[in-house]
């Protein structure tokens, strides 16, 4: 499967169509569990207060949120600072009796510092060790000593925070039941978290986001796709990185629909991933985040809305709400996150002895232009077409011929490609459009 990216450069580009657009998604997270995981080097930079800003948002809109943070950068510079060598910095390896003491004075530092600044905030916040862990044993031949894995996760606990307004802060470190500290990593303790609460989200706030080769933001991966970047160990990702797609891929296998990665270096990063339909990091999908649908009556009004700019700039033929709705079984609807971005209609003509397909009524959103939606329409046009026995797909256009030339591999043909019936229908019409041919192999 092709990653999906995007065209535009990696910074946010919050330019919501309308306040509504954002509001459609208040109802789907309010008491829904979001599990918020920060980056430790993004705790001393000077943007995280706005990023806390954004955390209070979103206690605002009724979404329960839980807090999880990581200590790489903090655990490596106390280690430099005392002169001390660490077996790993993140939880994910050995951690011998120097680096614990080393773990629990940088963490707990940077626990009473989030507490501070959320505390300035006005949020009620509470460090919890509802967290059952044990030593992770021997990996390898190795005793990693004093680094934990998460044996259950205190749910009951998390939720009566959660009940009363109180943000849950969970630090990476665990306690067994001898008492004994150890360090966890970040990104399992906020994937194990979301897993024991049935959460909708788990957003990983990152020091980077995930790029394609050409530079260019990839906006969602599946869940393989996920597992096989982790795979290949790319070197371009560091450790951390690797870790977020392990986990996340992860999670969605375990029930938790959506993972996102974002850029926490990016202004408003976090509201501007969550409050658009395209966002501005990368999504890891358990469910079918975008797909395309048969049309329905009810999609009628929306189909006409969308269309009309494209009618008013003369790419469209105008449709009357009759005329979709006797044809209705011939459109398809793109969704994206569950709205409406997109559509194609393919009809089929049955004249003297052969079959012809017609795309038509392509169109996608300009809010949503630029980023291959319309590729996926015509080669999901194409593939309809297909199965309904056509060798032949027409379609025709008077502003977007080059894109089906030079992208979809169309050529310019004669009107007498056209069906007779719909030869006639052209040449009343007066538009002139470009007629392009395409063989369906």
């Amino acid at each position: 499967m092709p990653l999906a990216v995007t065209n535009e450069p990696n910074k946010p580009q919050q330019r919501f169509e309308d306040l509504r657009g954002i509001l459609h998604y208040v109802p789907q997270f309010r008491q829904r569990v979001f599990v918020i995981a920060f980056d430790g080097a993004l705790m001393s930079m000077p943007g995280f207060a706005s990023l806390l800003q954004d955390v209070a948002v979103l206690q605002s809109l009724n979404i329960e949120v839980v807090l999880v943070f990581g200590a790489r950068a903090q655990v490596r510079t106390l280690a430099e600072k005392r002169g001390i060598t660490l077996y790993n910095d993140d939880g994910m390896g050995r951690t011998d009796a120097a680096g614990i003491e080393i773990a629990i004075d940088a963490i707990m530092r940077q626990a009473n510092d989030l507490v501070a600044d959320l505390t300035a905030l006005e949020m009620p916040v509470a460090v919890s060790n509802a967290l059952a862990v044990h030593p992770a044993g021997v990996i390898d031949g190795v005793d990693q000593e004093f680094t934990g894995r998460i044996e259950r996760v205190d749910e009951e606990t998390l939720r009566a925070l959660l009940k009363a307004d109180i943000i849950p802060i969970l630090p990476p470190l665990g306690y067994d039941g001898k008492g004994t500290t150890l360090r966890l990593n970040s990104d399992a303790v906020a994937v194990e978290v979301a897993i024991a609460l049935q959460a909708a989200k788990v957003i990983f706030v990152a020091e980077s986001g995930i790029s394609a080769p050409d530079g260019t933001r990839v906006a969602q991966l599946s869940v393989a796709d996920a597992r096989e970047m982790y795979k290949r160990k790319d070197p371009k990702h560091d450790v951390s990185m690797l870790s977020k797609l392990r986990y996340a891929a992860l999670a969605c296998q375990e029930g938790v629909p959506r993972v996102h990665i974002v850029d926490g270096t990016q202004d408003e990063a976090l509201l501007a991933e969550l409050f658009s339909n395209e966002g501005v990091g990368t999504m890891i999908h358990g469910d079918e985040y975008q797909q395309i649908r048969k049309a329905r009556a009810g999609d009628v009004p929306a189909l006409l809305s969308m269309m009309q700019q494209s009618v008013d700039d003369a790419a469209l033929v105008p449709r009357t709400r009759d005329q979709i709705q006797s044809k209705i079984k011939d459109f398809f609807v793109l969704e994206l996150d569950g709205h409406p971005i997109g559509s194609v209609a393919v009809h089929t003509y049955e004249e003297d002895g052969r079959k012809v397909a017609e795309l038509a009524c392509l169109f996608v959103r300009r809010s949503h232009k630029n980023k291959s939606h319309g590729r996926k329409l015509v080669a999901f046009a194409e593939e309809t077409a297909k199965q309904r026995g056509c060798e032949i797909i027409v379609a025709l256009s008077t502003q977007a011929f080059r894109f089906f030339e030079e992208k979809m591999g169309y050529t310019v043909a004669d009107p007498d490609a056209l069906p007779p019936t719909r030869r006639e229908k052209y040449d009343k019409s007066g538009r002139n459009s470009k007629v392009l041919v395409k063989a369906l192999k």
